[in-house]
C-alpha cells in the first residue's frame, strides 16, 4: 500500500509519529491501494475560550478502483472516506489511578466528565471551517478527541482515549462509538483532489493568519512574561493561603494582574480558571492564553488554565448538579409523556406495516404522512423518528426497533432538558444560585429538600447514573450514602485543585461569592475588585470580606489610579461624564504624546459610519494591531440590529 504521511508544523511532544503510521498501514494495507495522513501539530486558534487543540489527525483516502476501508460499528458496516480528528491532550493525571464509572472519572476522590468538553471542541472547529475556512458547514463532521494519557489504564469510551499509546486502532475504537461516525470528515474532498489540496493550503493559512499577535496583544503576553515587582510577588506569594484582592479604578490593569498571576502560575504546576462576566474579555483572555501557551518551549510544562463566563460556569455546575433538571421536573415529565403516548401509537402503526411487509423507511414515512387516521403530532413525532434511523434502510424487527426509539427518546429528552434548563436559569437565576450554594455547603439539606434520592429516572442522562447506585430495600429510590458520596466527587471535580481568577468582582451576587467559597476556598480565590463607578449588574458593591457570617482572610493589593488602557483624549471624555454624575472617577491617563481620537457619530447613514471605520482601522493597521485590537464599536442597546 502507498502511505503518505506527513506532518505540519512540527512535532508534538506527546505523539509517536512511527508508531501512529505503522498502526494506520496495518489497518489499511489490506483492502486500501493508498491513503493520505496529514497530521496538524499545536494547531495555533483557540477554536473556543474552552476547546485547545492539540494536533489535528487528516485522513484521506482517494477514490480508487477496488480501494476502499471499513468499520464495523453497532449498526454495520461503514465505509471511511475521510476523516477529520481533533485532538486534546490532558497530561495532569498521567501518574494517578483512574477508575470509570459510565462516562465519568474518577481521580483522587473527584469525578470528571469530559463529554462537554468534547462538544465545544466538535462544534468550535466546526464553526471555525465553516465561518472562517469557507467551509460548507453540512458537509463538516468533526471527531473530538479527548486523549487523556494515563500508565495505568488503556480504554476506550465516547469521545474518550485513556493511555500512553495514540494508535489509529484506538482512534477507531473511539470514533465508532458515535452516531455520526458513518460521516466523511468533509464530503466534498471526495469529489477532487484539488480541492482537499486547496482546503488543506487554506486551513492552515487563515489559522497561521488568526494565531498572529498585533501590536496590543505582544505588549501584554510581554507585561504577562515581565518578572514581578515587589509588591505583586508579595500578593502572588498569599495566592493559596487567603484571600488575594487586587483593588483599583477602570484601565489601571485588574485584570492583567489576575491573568499574569495565573499563568505564570501554571508554570509552577498550579491549574487556574479565569471568570468573568464580559464575554469579549473571556474570547481576549482565550488569545492571550493561547499566545503564551504558543511562546513556551517543548520543554516546559504548563499547567492547565482555561476561562469561562461567569454565567457560562454556573450554568455548567447547575447542570451537572441536577439542579436544573429538578428545578424543571414537572415541565420534563409533561413533555416526556406525550412523547411516549405518541411512541404506543408509532408502534402501532408500524407493527401493521411490518406485517404487510412495508418496511422500508422511505415508503413508511410516504405512508404516515398520507394516513388521515394519525394525528399530527404524532406524524411529526414518527417522521423525526425515521429520519433518526437514516443510516438503516428497512425497518428492523420490533425488539431492535424499540432499542433505537429509547436512543432516540433519550437523544430528544435531553435536548428538551437542555431548553427548560435554559429557560430556568435565565428567568429564575438567582433561586438556581441559592440551589447550589445549599448543594455546595448543606448537601444533606439540598438532597432531601430536593427529594433527590427519588429522581434517579429524571437524573439518570444528566450525572451519569447507574443502576448499582439505587438503594436495594427501596425499590427505584437512590441509596443515600452513595448518592451523598457521588455529589461531593462531583462538586470535588469543579474545584480540581484550582484557583479561581475571579475579574469584575465587585458586580457578583452574594450567593455567586459564597458559591466560589464553598468551591474553591476563600484562600484559592484571587479577586479584581472596582469601584461602584463600574458596577453594571447591581446597585451595591458585593463584599467579598465577609461570607456566610464568616469574615474572611484577605490581603488587598492597591492599583495606582493611572489606567493602562486610555490615552489622554479618552480619558479626558471619562473624567468629564464621571464628574458630571458626581462620580469622583480621576483617571490618570497614559503617558503619551498621542492624545488619541474620538469619533462619536450621530448620522444614520451607513456611508458616513464605514468612512469612520475605515480611517480607525487604517490608523490602527499602521501601529502593528488587528482588527481586533484596532477597533471597539459601541452602538445604543435600542437600536434593534
Amino acid at each position: 500500500m502507498e502511505l503518505n504521511f506527513s506532518k505540519i508544523n512540527g512535532s508534538n511532544v506527546h505523539l509517536d509519529y512511527d508508531t501512529l503510521e505503522a498502526s494506520i498501514r496495518s489497518k489499511l494495507q489490506s483492502t486500501c491501494k493508498e491513503a493520505e495522513i496529514i497530521v496538524l501539530n499545536k494547531f495555533p486558534v483557540a477554536v473556543s475560550a474552552q476547546a485547545t487543540i492539540d494536533f489535528i489527525v487528516l485522513l484521506k483516502i482517494p477514490d480508487v478502483h477496488n480501494s476502499w476501508y471499513r468499520i464495523k460499528g453497532d449498526d454495520g458496516w461503514m465505509y471511511v472516506k475521510n476523516q477529520i480528528i481533533a485532538v486534546t491532550i490532558i497530561d495532569e493525571f498521567e501518574d494517578n489511578p483512574i477508575t470509570i464509572d459510565g462516562n465519568t472519572l474518577e481521580v483522587q476522590d473527584a469525578y470528571y466528565n469530559y463529554q462537554e468538553d468534547a462538544m465545544k471542541l466538535k462544534w468550535g472547529l466546526t464553526n471555525y471551517l465553516a465561518e472562517k475556512c469557507g467551509l460548507v458547514r453540512k458537509y463538516i463532521t468533526i471527531h473530538p478527541l479527548i486523549w487523556m494519557k494515563n500508565k495505568h489504564l488503556n480504554i476506550e469510551f465516547e469521545n474518550i482515549l485513556i493511555g500512553n499509546e495514540f494508535t489509529y486502532e484506538a482512534i477507531e475504537r473511539v470514533i465508532k462509538k458515535n452516531y455520526y461516525f458513518k460521516y466523511a470528515g468533509y464530503k466534498e474532498w471526495q469529489t477532487s483532489e484539488l480541492i482537499f489540496e486547496q482546503h488543506i493550503r487554506l486551513i492552515y493559512e487563515q489559522a497561521s493568519k488568526d494565531s498572529q499577535e498585533g501590536y496590543v496583544t505582544k505588549k501584554k503576553i510581554d507585561r504577562i512574561q515581565r518578572k514581578f515587582g515587589k509588591i505583586q510577588d508579595k500578593a502572588n506569594t498569599l495566592i493559596g493561603e487567603l484571600l488575594v484582592e487586587v483593588k483599583g479604578k477602570a484601565g489601571t490593569g485588574k485584570t492583567s494582574e489576575l491573568l499574569k498571576w495565573m499563568l505564570q502560575n501554571s508554570l509552577q504546576k498550579n491549574k487556574g480558571v479565569f471568570l468573568t462576566y464580559n464575554h469579549l474579555l473571556v474570547n481576549d483572555i482565550a488569545l492571550q492564553i493561547n499566545s503564551f501557551s504558543q511562546r513556551l518551549g517543548d520543554s516546559v510544562k504548563k499547567a492547565s488554565t482555561t476561562t469561562y463566563t461567569i454565567h457560562g460556569y454556573f450554568y455548567n455546575v447547575a447542570k451537572k448538579l441536577g439542579v436544573l433538571l429538578l428545578m424543571t421536573e414537572q415541565r420534563i415529565n409533561e413533555l416526556t409523556s406525550i412523547l411516549d403516548e405518541r411512541w404506543v401509537k408509532i408502534e402501532e402503526f408500524l407493527n401493521k406495516e411490518r406485517a404487510k411487509n412495508n418496511t422500508s423507511f422511505a415508503k413508511l414515512i410516504m405512508l404516515i404522512q398520507n394516513d388521515n387516521s394519525i394525528e399530527e403530532g404524532v406524524k411529526r413525532e414518527a417522521i423525526l423518528f425515521f429520519k433518526f434511523m437514516d443510516h438503516i434502510k428497512f425497518l428492523p424487527d420490533q425488539n431492535t426497533t424499540s432499542k433505537h426509539f429509547k436512543s432516540f427518546r433519550d437523544n430528544k429528552v435531553e435536548r428538551l432538558a437542555n431548553l427548560e434548563s435554559s429557560n430556568v436559569f435565565l428567568k429564575d437565576y438567582v433561586e438556581v444560585l441559592r440551589r447550589i450554594r445549599q448543594a455546595t455547603s448543606d448537601l444533606d439539606g439540598f438532597l432531601n429538600d430536593m427529594d433527590v434520592a427519588s429522581k434517579y429516572d429524571l437524573l439518570q442522562i444528566a450525572l451519569d447514573l447507574k443502576p448499582k447506585i439505587l438503594d436495594k430495600d427501596k425499590s427505584g429510590k437512590i441509596d443515600f450514602d452513595k448518592l451523598r458520596t457521588r455529589y461531593k466527587k462531583s462538586i470535588s471535580g469543579f474545584r480540581a485543585n484550582r484557583i479561581a481568577y475571579i475579574d469584575e468582582a465587585q458586580d457578583c451576587h452574594p450567593f455567586e461569592r459564597d458559591i466560589f467559597y464553598n468551591l474553591f476556598g476563600s484562600n484559592n480565590c484571587v479577586i479584581a475588585n472596582g469601584d461602584k463607578e463600574q458596577l453594571i449588574r447591581y446597585s451595591q458593591l458585593c463584599d467579598w470580606h465577609i461570607s456566610q457570617n464568616q469574615k474572611i482572610d484577605v490581603h488587598v493589593f492597591n492599583k495606582t489610579s493611572k489606567s493602562y488602557r486610555m490615552k489622554p483624549a479618552i480619558a479626558a471624555l471619562a473624567n468629564h461624564i464621571a464628574k458630571s454624575f458626581n462620580i469622583d472617577l480621576n483617571i490618570e491617563p497614559l503617558d503619551t504624546e498621542d492624545h488619541g481620537q474620538i469619533f462619536i457619530s450621530t448620522s444614520n447613514d451607513i456611508r458616513d459610519q464605514l468612512e469612520v471605520i475605515d480611517k480607525l482601522h487604517k490608523i490602527g493597521e499602521r501601529q502593528g494591531c488587528t482588527s481586533y485590537e484596532a477597533l471597539l464599536l459601541l452602538k445604543p442597546a435600542d437600536t434593534g440590529n
